[in-house]
């Protein structure tokens, strides 16, 4: 396992008693699962908790992007472009970039709902990994929040890259975690596919070496 999880972790647990998946968990898939990456597909494996009068939804969820790591890095990396790779986003903000930490905000929409946030993000790049956390300090339209990112090449191959990509969120209205619910994780856990679609799309051509 890589040190990528020791961080996430314990990020999560000191927060809120609540673990994710830890990268471990990329060396342990079903036989189906392996299937569903070879050909191209998303695994997901979606998690709920309530704790202390709050609900958190989210999961882990992994996709192979058919990119060297150093590309799909770079793709990360790029604070600018953010937005480009997460579910429903329609807006962000770079408020602070110093060396591996930024701050962002970031605006998503679902239906009729819009909801702002921001969160403090640090990234390893030795260890291609990265690590977030909603920024309280700021206003949000969301209660909780927190996740990692990893990157690593799929299989020792160096043309595909694993990404593993945790989150749990507590969205902080009875709208989000009742109604849309279900809708609201699905899109937490839809990362990597965006990140897919970006960068085997419109940055098909972009972060190449």
């Amino acid at each position: 396992m890589k040190a990528r999880s020791t961080l996430a972790l314990a990020l999560a647990a000191s927060a809120a008693g609540l673990a994710l998946a830890p990268a471990g968990g990329a060396q342990q898939f079903t036989r189906d699962e392996v299937r569903e990456l070879e050909r191209g597909e998303p695994v997901r494996r979606p998690r709920t908790q309530q704790r202390a009068g709050q609900s958190f939804v989210g999961g882990t969820a992994w996709r192979v992007i058919p990119r060297p790591i150093a590309e799909v890095w770079r793709g990360v990396e790029d604070a600018d472009h953010l937005c480009d790779m997460l579910p429903q986003c329609v807006e962000q903000r770079v408020l602070s970039r110093a060396d591996a930490r930024r701050t962002l905000r970031f605006t998503h929409e679902y239906g009729p709902i819009r909801a702002s946030y921001h969160v403090r993000v640090e990234l390893r790049p030795d260890a291609r990994d990265v690590s977030f956390r909603l920024d309280r300090s700021r206003p949000n339209d969301v209660r909780d929040a927190w996740g990692f990112l990893e990157l690593a090449p799929y299989r020792g191959e160096l043309d595909r890259t694993l990404v593993t990509w945790g989150v749990m969120a507590d969205p902080g209205s009875r709208i989000m975690t009742g109604v849309l619910g279900g809708a609201v994780q699905a899109s937490l856990l839809r990362v990597p596919d965006e990140m897919y679609d970006y960068l085997m799309g419109p940055a098909r051509a972009r972060y190449r070496d």
